[in-house]
């Protein structure tokens, strides 16, 4: 599909059916905002059975894609509102538009329909498309007149919309009625010319109430320098003479020349004054005829016309109209459904031609707009006689048994030849087909609205449609099919090759089978016209050598080796043009040579072109101005050559390409070019149609014309299209100038791509080449390496490489000898340097009698894709019949690797070759390849010997690894292979001289995988041990890694030790924390690790049954105990530790006590925790003088609990800041004394008690719950306090002191407190034992609300009123409810007009107040029946309290004061003069008491 932006057009050339197109232009359209655009549709149809590809280009916005058939036209729904993609809404008018309107492409011909709904429904308007017949360059516009009314209104719109189809199109307008006033454009009658590139549109527009637009438009001309489409009409608009009925009426029309000087016309059932012809003249002296008549009505010059009405149809209903020179003619029809003229259409008509087709196939849901469903009307002329039949929904009618009302056939007064139709009722999609020539307008009516347009007429040369056989392929021979469709109305056809006859081609198709250039000449037996459509090139389908369906020209992969061609070639190469007669071309071992000639068209001098050709490909062309001018270079190779055209990359700002020339590029007819557009830079005209595609990424063809798809120039270096031919014998490239003003110029590259290089001479180039280097090895194997990514056929992009391989493979070079001038392993001949070729190492059958690494054979044994026939499982089908070699199966080919074997010894080696630095590469460094990859600096290539594939592996599996030893303890090394090896263990004492290990008493296993050596000493530290590992067919031996022997020490301790321990109850047992000795057992006690046991041997074996587990409280009498202490390196010695139970020496009898508070800290630590801050400090001096005397051997300590005495852990160490937390409301402290020198216990005893007394348990009101409230407004009314006690305990258990905002309220010691005022009351509740809490109440005033004022808004579609009260208190309101309901906003909307009165009430019952207010009221209607209801009409909230003054005046539509209403009145009752008015809408104006004015109006129903 293709999406059309430009077209070159020249009259002679255009090739259509009227409507009936491939190529639709669909200006915008434009309307008055009063009559706003509503829905809108395009339909889009066609005859063809099998469905047509289209695209709808929404210019400036997206594309939108689609198919169509006979049985299935297609809706597109064009958006809503002034402001879319089909209508310009009235602000933008007279500016030019970048994204508005259409452009319809399709595969074969199609009809094109805008239809519209406007007006809240009450107007439709349609127009059809005249497709390529809309093209030309001289327009005379018609309209709605608008002449019948008193006066015209901005509801009355008349429009001209332009869309141009090239650039830098020139529009100007003229003939305009002086007086006009354009919108948005000061012009007037005379506006300026305007200048729009392709697909930019332009809108200039009239409406009232200036008197000269009523038709100030109609015969306006419309004139351009290239082709443009038109639209015109009104929108709205009358023809009628009753002013408030409007309608729509527009069309596209078609240039001067596609019009006639006789026009037949058929009434529809509307009044006379809207049953209209417009005859608009286009040149002077015109006469115009009716009905035969030879007396001319009237003589018209350029512009001027002449509107006929339903009296002059004759009484058959029809109207035959004849002019002297080429005419425009409008009609316009209504309906006499509405006598009111509300229902009109307009559209634009087509003259009577022999050439008219006879069929109209098909109208697309003939009687819809969207969902809505119209009367569907057709009206038919025809020849005399003709037959006619019908299709609906595909079901065939005649016309005798048509479901609808037929009016006919009627003879045309003053022309015989034909006969009219008006046919009533019918729905859905409609075809009509005839004997004889056919002319048909369809339109439809609903309530007000009323839309149609003509189907017919406009015929010219045949237009040659590219249909494909099968439609998955593309359109080329074979698979092409050219035609002329069947509705085209011509009778015979002649296919013509290379301008011969075609023997037999004689229908309206033809199947090509050679490439070349086709045309079709097409007769019109009744006219005895033959015509001639353009001549047509058409191709070959581009070849697809390895068919992954990107063809030859484009494919960057032939072989689909992921290896890209110019990878596999001498590359890309600018060909010399500087001598642009003859040149070579010469790279590499490549050759070619070349001719060009250099032609031109024109009507100038030779001289006056230029072409300048470089030596790098780059060429400028200069062709002087003149749109006939051309110059063509053409380029002749000896022998057929990969070529690309492209963009310069550099070139001087006026030798750019531009959008003022067409470019053409030739190859020969059986070759192909492919041009890649992938940036859309350029636009291509795929059917030969000189219609310049936009959106071609690619196309293919022998010829490919094409245009710049910018009106910028192409900046040098920034084209990224390319044309691009596989081996071409030549090439041509012609730039025609489409100015007749300027010169043209522009700059191109001819470049030889991929230059083919052939690497093993086969004659195959290595870009087609399966195995380019002929070892047998495919190059997609050899270029990936260990890793193969097999071909897929997944190539989104379609450039012709597998996206398995991403951006294209980068070959492998696996011996990096690239780097030293050798080659990448797909052309390397020993790809890893080991002195063995690649052909030998992969194992193929391949013959190499001659030892070069090339496989032997004449050409004739190898295929056209570079493999020997011997490796392959059929003559080219470039499967191989073997499987590449990899002996070790670790997926590194055995040609790439230099240890094919995987046993550790190198292929050069095994292979018997020599590599003195064993480094697995023949020979010493630095080594030596040629071209070819073969090492030249060491002997080899011969036969190797077989055991660089025969494995015989050592292998590690772990290797030795010794613990680290303790002192004295047995050691152990071990080796894990994979077995059939023989072993020798080996020490040194320096990790260089190594000796053999012998068995004697303190090593063992010397030849075994396991050596053992028996009780370690520190002068074996940082010995180095390694095993030598020996195995049949291996001569390589291996040797493992070392491991070193380190020694680690003992613990250093001091035993044995004692601990001694107090008894607490003179039982003789005691507590004891083992721990308290560990810093005398080692002074690394910190680093070492202590468990204890009660036997001597359980220390030593670690015996569970034997352990401690809670040496911190290990109950014994007089024992002794053994102590494990490892150090971090695990070694290990035992300690002795005896314990002693002596007796306390600080009598039970001591005590000392302490009382205090419940504190509170935080929230956390509130007062009622029972935990408080105590110091008992002061008891550590009376101990000492007590019990110790004088002396400092004794340290005294203090425990919450006796466990933590006897374990000495957790000390209270700040004694003068003691929390009894853990511990509420009463806890014991033990105190310890002991030695310092030896930790012996001296004294131990719970000697100190804590008590903590509870604060009174009362509610301190800190959620304020408790908080009371007075009326400042009530200082009789009392609230009464009270001190909170909770617990219910006695309130004489407490003192109590009152105080109001902190002064203390004398007397006042009571536990309640009676309070009018407002302020912070506290009471102080203390307890017998002195601890206190207080209570804080707020007492808060409110107070009954004041009215500051009332803001009210009325007469309004929503009346609201805000209250604004002023206060202590918190209020609600409420409106006309004294109890209620209330609401906290004081904000009211919706209220109805009167009376009302508002509350406000204070929350906290301090009272209520109100106040009555006035909302004012219009009545939108009253009904005076005298049933009590809506009697009168009246002001509502106006009475003698409320804007008694007021005015109020009623009117009648025309002005007429009918009556004056009194506010102390009920209001009017409908009369005038004691008569009752008739149901209508009355005005009023209300002058109110406080100034303000309403105007408006309501109705009267009866």
């Amino acid at each position: 599909m293709k999406q059309t932006l430009l077209i070159f057009f020249t009259f002679l050339s255009i090739s259509c059916f009227a409507q009936f197109s491939k190529t639709h232009y669909i200006p915008p359209l434009s309307g008055a905002e009063s009559q706003a655009a509503q829905e809108q549709f395009l339909y889009i149809s066609t005859p063809s059975v099998t469905p047509v590809n289209f695209k709808i280009n929404q210019l400036g916005g997206t594309i939108i894609s689609g198919t169509v058939s006979q049985s299935t036209p297609y809706t597109f729904n064009a958006g809503y509102g002034t402001d879319s993609q089909l209508h310009v809404k009235e602000s933008l008018i007279s500016t030019i538009l970048t994204n508005k309107g259409y452009i319809i492409e399709a595969d074969n011909v199609i009809y094109v329909t805008a239809r519209v709904i406007a007006g809240n429904a009450n107007q439709a308007g349609a127009l059809v498309s005249k497709g390529l017949a809309a093209l030309g360059t001289q327009f005379r516009i018609g309209a709605l007149i608008n002449t019948g009314i008193s006066a015209a209104g901005s509801a009355h719109l008349t429009f001209i919309s332009i869309l141009a189809t090239e650039n830098n199109t020139l529009i100007k307008f003229s003939g305009i009625k002086t007086g006009v006033i354009l919108i948005n454009n000061s012009g007037g009658a005379n506006p300026s010319n305007i200048i729009l590139n392709s697909g930019e549109s332009y809108v200039l527009a009239v409406k009232g109430p200036t008197d000269s637009n009523r038709d100030g438009l109609i015969g306006a001309l419309v004139s351009s320098d290239k082709p443009i489409a038109v639209n015109c009409g009104s929108y709205a608009g009358t023809n009628g003479d009753i002013s408030l009925n409007v309608d729509l009426g527009f069309d596209q029309i078609v240039s001067a020349e596609r019009t006639g000087k006789e026009y037949i016309l058929i009434k529809s059932t509307g009044q006379d004054s809207v049953e209209r012809a417009l005859v608009v003249a286009n040149e002077n002296n015109t006469q115009v005829f009716l009905n035969g008549s030879t007396t001319a009505i009237t003589t018209l010059n350029a512009g001027e016309y002449t509107a006929l009405n339903g009296s002059d149809f004759s009484a058959a209903g029809n109207l035959y109209i004849k002019t002297s020179r080429n005419s425009f003619i409008y009609q316009s029809v209504g309906d006499n459904s509405r006598i009111d003229q509300a229902n009109q259409e307009l559209f634009f008509v087509p003259p009577l031609s022999c050439e008219t087709p006879k069929l109209i196939d098909n109208i697309p849901d003939l009687n819809q707009i969207g969902s809505r469903t119209f009367t569907g009307r057709v009206t038919i002329v025809t020849e005399r006689n003709a037959i006619l039949t019908f299709a609906i929904n595909g079901t065939p009618y005649s016309l005798s048994s048509l479901p609808a009302f037929v009016d006919g056939p009627k003879l045309v007064t003053g022309n015989s030849n034909y006969e009219t139709y008006t046919i009533t009722g019918l729905s859905g999609n409609v075809s009509v087909y005839s004997t004889g020539q056919l002319y048909l307008a369809s339109y439809g009516s609903d309530g007000a609205a009323t839309y149609g347009g003509f189907y017919s007429g406009f015929t010219f040369k045949p237009q040659i449609t590219f249909d494909k056989i099968t439609t998955t392929q593309s359109s080329c021979i074979p698979n092409s099919k050219l035609s002329v469709s069947e509705i085209s109305g011509f009778d015979t056809f002649q296919w013509y090759f290379n301008e011969v006859a075609i023997s037999g081609a004689t229908t309206n198709n033809y199947f090509p089978l050679i490439p070349g250039y086709y045309y079709v000449k097409a007769t019109i037996a009744a006219c005895g016209t033959v015509l001639e459509s353009d001549k047509i090139p058409v191709s070959d389908c581009p070849l697809d050598n390895d068919n992954d369906g990107a063809n030859n020209n484009i494919d960057i992969d032939l072989d689909n080796d992921g290896i890209i061609n110019c990878s596999e070639s001498f590359g890309n190469l600018g060909v010399n043009i500087s001598d642009p007669n003859s040149g070579s071309i010469s790279t590499g071992n490549y050759s070619n040579s070349f001719t060009g000639t250099i032609s031109t068209v024109n009507s100038l001098a030779a001289s006056s072109f230029s072409f300048i050709g470089k030596n790098n490909g780059d060429f400028i062309t200069e062709v002087p101005k003149g749109k006939n001018n051309s110059i063509t270079y053409s380029i002749n190779f000896a022998k057929p050559i990969s070529i690309a055209l492209e963009y310069t990359s550099a070139a001087t700002s006026t030798n750019l390409m531009n959008s003022d020339a067409e470019f053409i590029a030739k190859c020969p007819s059986n070759t192909t070019l492919t041009v890649l557009n992938t940036d859309n830079q350029l636009l291509i005209d795929t059917n030969y149609d000189g219609i310049y595609e936009s959106g071609i990424t690619q196309y293919s063809s022998f010829e490919i014309r094409f245009r710049l798809n910018s009106t910028t120039p192409l900046a040098a270096g920034t084209g990224t299209f390319s044309f691009r031919s596989y081996l071409a014998s030549s090439l041509s490239i012609t730039q025609k100038n489409l100015s007749d003003i300027t010169v043209n110029k522009a700059s191109f590259s001819i470049i030889a791509t991929c230059i083919p290089k052939d690497s093993d001479q086969d004659g195959v180039p290595d870009q087609l080449d399966f195995d380019s280097d002929n070892d047998g090895i495919p190059d997609a194997i050899e270029a990936q390496g260990n890793t193969f990514i097999p071909y897929t056929t997944v190539d989104l992009n379609k450039d012709g490489l597998s996206d398995a391989y991403g951006a294209g493979i980068v070959p492998v070079d696996t011996d990096l000898d690239v780097s030293i001038g050798g080659v990448s392993d797909y052309l390397d001949l020993d790809s890893d340097n080991d002195g063995i070729y690649d052909l030998v190492e992969s194992g193929s059958v391949a013959i190499d009698l001659n030892k070069d690494g090339v496989i032997d054979g004449a050409k004739s044994t190898f295929g056209t894709n570079g493999l020997s026939f011997s490796i392959e499982t059929s003559n080219d089908s470039g499967i191989l019949n073997y499987t590449i070699r990899d002996t070790d199966a670790d997926g590194i080919k055995n040609y790439r690797e230099i240890d094919s074997d995987n046993d550790l010894c190198n292929d050069v080696i095994e292979a018997g070759f020599l590599d003195p630095n064993n480094d697995g590469l023949l020979g010493n460094n630095p080594i030596v390849v040629n071209t070819t990859g073969v090492v030249t600096s060491g002997m080899a290539y011969s036969s190797p010997n077989l055991n660089y594939i025969t494995a015989a592996p050592i292998v590690i599996t772990t290797q030795p690894n010794v613990a680290p030893t303790c002192e004295l303890e047995n050691a152990k090394i071990e080796i894990v292979d994979n077995g059939g090896n023989t072993y020798q263990w080996q020490v040194s004492s320096n990790g260089t001289s190594w000796s053999n290990v012998i068995n004697n008493a303190i090593y063992s296993g010397a030849q075994l995988s396991t050596l053992s050596i028996t009780r370690v000493t520190n002068a074996m530290n940082g010995y180095k041990y390694q095993v030598l590992l020996s195995k049949t067919g291996n001569s390589c031996g291996l040797t493992s890694d070392a491991t070193t022997l380190r020694i680690l020490a003992l613990p250093v301790i001091a035993s044995p030790v004692t601990l001694v321990q107090c008894d607490d109850d003179g039982d003789g047992f005691s507590d004891f924390n083992l721990t308290e000795k560990n810093s005398f057992i080692s002074s690394n006690y910190n680093n070492e690790t202590f468990t204890y046991y009660t036997t001597e041997v359980g220390a030593n074996t670690k015996a569970v049954a034997n352990k401690i587990n809670n040496p911190q409280v290990y109950n014994s009498t007089n024992a002794t105990i053994w102590i494990r202490v490892e150090n971090s390196n695990g070694c290990f010695n035992v300690a002795e530790l005896n314990l002693v139970v002596s007796t306390t020496q600080i009598p039970s009898t001591y005590e000392r006590s302490f009382s205090v508070c419940d504190d509170n800290l935080d929230t956390t630590n509130n007062d009622t925790d029972g935990i408080s801050t105590f110091d008992f400090s002061g008891v550590t001096s009376e101990i000492k003088t007590l019990y110790l005397g004088s002396t400092n051997a004794y340290s005294i300590s203090y425990y919450k609990n006796e466990t933590d005495a006897l374990a000495e852990v957790n000390e209270i160490t700040n004694t003068s800041n003691y929390r009894n937390i853990g511990y509420p409301n009463l806890q014991q402290i033990w105190v310890r004394v002991e030695s310092t020198l030896d930790n012996a216990c001296y004294g131990l005893g719970p000697h100190i008690t804590l008590t903590v007394n509870p604060k009174p348990s009362i509610n301190l009101n800190e959620d304020h719950t408790d908080d009371n409230l007075v009326c400042s407004n009530l200082p009789t009314f009392y609230v009464q306090l009270n001190a909170g006690i909770n617990d219910g305990s006695p309130t004489s258990n407490y003192t109590y002191i009152w105080t109001k905002d902190n002064l203390i309220l004398a007397g006042q010691t009571q536990p309640t407190l009676d309070v009018n005022t407002m302020g912070t009351y506290a009471v102080e509740v203390t307890s017998l034992a002195g601890c206190s809490r207080t209570r804080t109440i707020k007492v808060i005033a409110s107070d009954i609300a004041r009215i500051s004022s009332i803001s009210i808004v009325d007469i309004s579609e929503t009346n609201t009123i805000t209250i604004n009260a002023t206060g202590q208190g918190h209020y609600q309101y409420s409106l006309d409810a004294p109890t209620g309901p209330f609401q906290d906003s004081n904000f009211f909307d919706n209220v109805s007009a009167g009376l009302h009165d508002v509350y406000i009430r204070d929350k906290n019952g301090c009272g209520t107040i109100s106040q009555t207010i006035a909302i004012l009221g219009l009545p939108k209607y009253f009904t005076p029946n005298n049933d009590g209801y809506n009697d009168y009409w009246n002001v509502k909230g106006v009475n003698a309290a409320f804007n008694s003054n007021s005015i109020i005046f009623i009117y009648d539509r025309y002005g007429k004061l009918i009556t004056q209403i009194k506010t102390d009145s009920s209001g009017w009752d409908g009369n005038f003069n004691g008569q009752p008015l008739p149901s209508d809408d009355y005005w009023y104006t209300v002058q109110l008491e406080d100034g303000r004015e309403a105007k408006g109006h309501f109705s009267l129903k009866r």
